[in-house]
Order: structure tokens, then C-alpha cells, then sequence
């Protein structure tokens, strides 16, 4: 007998005596699996949707009246477009936890809503602001603390359905609601009927095709996705310089293609990511890349410091553009290492001047004395560059440092931005360090700043009250003796 008949026959009785088993534990796989992707699609649409839900708007609808406000429309338009995005979805709500009990703020408008011709039935109406929803499972509830997805299918009053939930935040971060996404369970009974029906199918040609689908495997599955897997790997070690082979011109083939041009954009966002990384701090940059970049800010508690280089001028002026590049990128590159190590941000380079802020991006309830010591650090860098130097050149810097409320954001225009802190805390920090000159010292920390920091050094002594340049009330300092 012939190998190649051996191969059929071998592959006939295993298809045909694996079919059946394999049809219904593929059946009860697949429910398992297609359940685990609704709930993934619940899980990852009500995260990300439960962003554009204005929680200040949800704290203020509290009346049935409210659904008159133009802030109920605004949030039912939401609702609406959310419903929309999927034509899985079925309805999308907003509710309110008060005493463990659940209530309605702006439930999911009905389809057609928006069309002022059609005439809707009272039971299509949705439920009114502050509506009581009795019985709610415990997914529901968690919902108000982290997302969360029902483990199995709920009937209440509007039918059988599998939701996910995620809360909803106000302007300062506090959860103040959740947003709710149904899926309808009778669309997800007609996706097992096909599969069932599908199984069915595939039992009786499976024998019949035994033999094409071993060469169909071998040549145009098998070799693809080992390709595909290998790269993976590579990419899962670090290796981003990889690239797949393309096998025929079908899907699999679009498919490498694709794996190629995503390696591609990895290595764009590794390469912009690290060229932003020399830009601006890294805590920025992965805000920038959570969310979209525009303009505005939030107030942030911060400490700011405030660094600059005496008679810098006149360094400048006896010596050469190329030594004084290499002399302040020396400089700079010292200051900024004791800046980020004790947590802080450098915000920008103005000339020789140096802007760092801390306890921001990242809160710190430790950001004044965080900023003294990188302030002390600074100096003494500055001070042993110095004995680098040689005589023939001498740095000596100076140092400010304000705590206190700013505005962080972006500042500018939608076509040139600038990531930044502004506000009297940052006016206040560089008027201390240009005081320093004629309190005779190198390092001014203000009074408010000074209270931050439980175990001030001895070295820092209370220089009395100073009206600062520009300011008319008086700021009581400390300086560094």
C-alpha cells in the first residue's frame, strides 16, 4: 500500500472518529470563549466610554425635573452614541450608589429618540432621574469601585442581558456614579446556534477534506503562524529590529504584512518615546500618551525650584560658543541628576536658569523637602564641577525654592504647546533665588516651603520677613548659612 494511501486513510479515520468529540467540546469551548470575549468587550467598552461621562453633570442631576437640563441631554446624547458604537449594544445608563441602594441618573435613551417624528411608547421611555433599581447584583455594585462584567446572564424587566460597568469620575478624580452597558443574551444564543450548526457542518466533510487540509496546514497555515509566533517571541524579548516573511498573497499573508508594519510603529513610539524622554519627564509623557494632548491644566500642589548661574554673562563673553555649549551641557547635566534623583521634574531651560518642579506629576507629601535636597545637591555639584574646571573658570549657582498651588498643563496654541507649571509659586521661587544675592547666600527656601520639611537642616536659618521684588506682602525666608 502506498504512503500517500497510508496518509488518507490515517487522516480519514482520525477526522471521522475526532470529529464527533471534538464538534461538541468545541461547542461547549466555544460558549466558554465567546462568553469570556463578550464580557472582555463589556469590560474594555465600558472603561473606555465611562471617560466621556462629565461627572460633575451626574452630581448635579438629583430630581426628575433635571431631565428637562440641557446637562441630561448632554449626557443621554452620550449615552446614545454609546449604544450606537456596537450593534451588539443595547442600552447604556448611568447610575448612583446612595446607602448601598442603586438608583437611575440618565438612563439609555431609546432607539430613535432623536427623530422628532416618531412616537414612542411610554414603556420605551426611560427611567427618570433618581428611579430606584431594586435587586442589583453584586457586579452592578462593584462597578461603583473598579470596572467589572457580570458572570452570567440577568433577567430584569427589560429581558435577559449580560452587562459591564465601569464608575464614573468628577473633575477632581472622585467616583461619583458608573456607567452601565448592556448586551442583549439573544444575540449571543444565535452566535452558538451558528456555531452548533457550524460543528454540524464541519462533521460530515471533515473526512472528505482530510487530505487537503493536511497540505492546506502544512503549507499555508503551519509556516505563517510559526513565523508569526517566532516573531512574537523576539518582540516579547526585546527584539524590535525582526521581520516577518510574507507567505502567499491570502489573509496570512496580510496578516505578516500587518505584523510588519506594527513592528514598524513599535519602533516609532519606542524611538519617540525616547527622544521625548530627553525632553520632558516620564511621568508627561505616558499622561500624553493616556489620554489626548490639549490645552488646559489642573491645580496640583508642587513645590518649585528655581536655579541660575551668577555672572554667567560675563563667562560668556571670554569664552567660545563650542566651550560653552560643552560647558553648560556639563552643568546642566549635573544639575538635572540631583533634580530627578529626589523625584523631581525638570521643567524647562531658560539661558543658564534651570525650572524644577516636585510632588508633580507624581503627588509627594514630601516635595519641599525634596526640592531643598536637590537644591543642596545642586550646590555642591556645581562646587566640585568647579575643581574640574581649573581656576580659569568658576560657576557658582543659585537656588529659590516656593511651595504651593500651580496650574499644570498645556500652555500655548492647538499648534505649538508646552507642558508646564505657572502661577505665583513659580513668580515666588525665582524672586527667592535672585534675593539670594543680597541676603548673602546661595540657597533661599521660603517660610511656607520651610513648614513642609519636619526635619529642616540646621544649616537653614531664619533670615526674618523680605518683600520680594513685584510682590507687595511680606515672605518670611530661610537661608542656607
Amino acid at each position: 500500500m502506498r504512503f500517500s494511501l497510508k496518509i488518507f486513510i490515517f487522516m480519514f479515520a482520525i477526522a471521522f472518529t475526532v470529529s464527533g468529540a471534538a464538534g461538541s467540546y468545541f461547542y461547549y469551548q466555544s460558549q466558554s470563549a465567546m462568553t469570556r470575549s463578550i464580557q472582555s468587550q463589556l469590560l474594555t467598552a465600558a472603561k473606555s466610554f465611562s471617560g466621556l461621562i462629565p461627572g460633575d453633570i451626574i452630581n448635579s442631576l438629583t430630581e426628575p425635573e433635571d431631565m428637562h437640563s440641557d446637562g441630561y441631554r448632554r449626557i443621554q446624547d452620550i449615552l446614545y452614541q454609546i449604544s450606537q458604537t456596537s450593534p451588539d449594544f443595547r442600552y447604556a445608563y448611568t447610575m448612583r450608589l446612595i446607602d448601598g441602594e442603586v438608583f437611575f441618573v440618565v438612563d439609555s435613551p431609546p432607539r430613535g429618540y432623536d427623530d422628532p417624528d416618531l412616537q414612542l411608547p411610554p414603556e420605551a421611555m426611560p427611567e427618570p432621574v433618581g428611579a430606584h433599581y431594586p435587586d442589583a447584583p453584586q457586579t452592578l455594585l462593584d462597578g461603583f469601585d473598579g470596572p467589572s462584567v457580570d458572570n452570567r446572564i440577568y433577567e430584569d424587566q427589560w429581558g435577559w442581558t449580560i452587562s459591564g460597568y465601569a464608575p464614573v469620575l468628577d473633575s477632581m478624580g472622585d467616583p461619583v456614579g458608573l456607567l452601565g452597558i448592556d448586551m442583549s443574551a439573544e444575540h449571543m444564543h444565535s452566535r452558538l446556534n451558528a456555531i452548533s450548526q457550524a460543528g454540524k457542518i464541519s462533521l460530515v466533510v471533515a473526512a472528505l477534506l482530510a487530505v487537503m487540509f493536511t497540505v492546506i496546514l502544512a503549507r499555508h497555515i503551519t509556516r505563517p503562524i510559526k513565523d508569526l509566533h517566532e516573531g512574537f517571541n523576539r518582540i516579547s524579548s526585546g527584539d524590535l529590529e525582526t521581520k516577518v516573511p510574507k507567505r502567499g498573497r491570502d489573509e496570512l499573508g496580510e496578516l505578516s504584512e500587518h505584523f510588519n508594519s506594527m513592528l514598524s510603529q513599535l519602533r516609532e513610539k519606542k524611538l519617540l518615546q525616547t527622544s521625548l524622554g530627553k525632553i520632558m519627564h516620564q511621568d508627561v509623557i505616558k499622561k500624553f500618551m493616556k489620554q489626548e494632548i490639549s490645552l488646559g491644566g489642573e491645580i496640583a500642589e508642587a513645590s518649585v525650584l528655581f536655579c541660575d548661574l551668577r555672572g554667567f554673562t560675563g563667562i560668556s563673553e571670554k569664552t567660545s560658543p563650542q566651550k560653552l555649549v560643552e560647558l553648560l551641557n556639563s552643568y546642566f547635566s549635573l544639575m538635572v541628576k540631583a533634580v530627578e534623583k529626589h523625584d523631581g521634574m525638570v521643567d524647562k531651560f531658560v539661558g543658564d536658569k534651570i525650572m524644577a518642579v516636585f510632588g508633580h506629576p507624581q503627588p509627594s507629601e514630601y516635595a519641599s523637602g525634596q526640592a531643598l535636597k536637590a537644591g543642596m545637591q545642586m550646590l555642591k555639584a556645581c562646587d566640585e564641577l568647579n575643581i574640574a574646571l581649573g581656576p580659569d573658570l568658576k560657576l557658582e549657582n543659585s537656588i529659590g525654592i516656593h511651595s504651593g498651588r500651580v496650574l499644570a498643563g498645556n500652555i500655548g496654541s492647538q499648534e505649538r504647546m508646552e507642558y508646564t507649571v505657572i502661577g505665583d509659586v513659580v513668580n515666588t521661587a525665582a524672586r527667592l533665588e535672585s534675593a539670594t544675592r543680597v541676603m548673602d547666600t546661595r540657597l533661599a527656601i521660603s517660610e511656607s516651603a520651610a513648614r513642609g520639611i519636619p526635619d529642616l537642616p540646621q544649616s537653614m536659618v531664619y533670615n526674618g520677613e523680605l518683600i520680594l521684588q513685584g510682590r507687595s506682602e511680606k515672605t518670611g525666608v530661610y537661608i542656607l548659612k
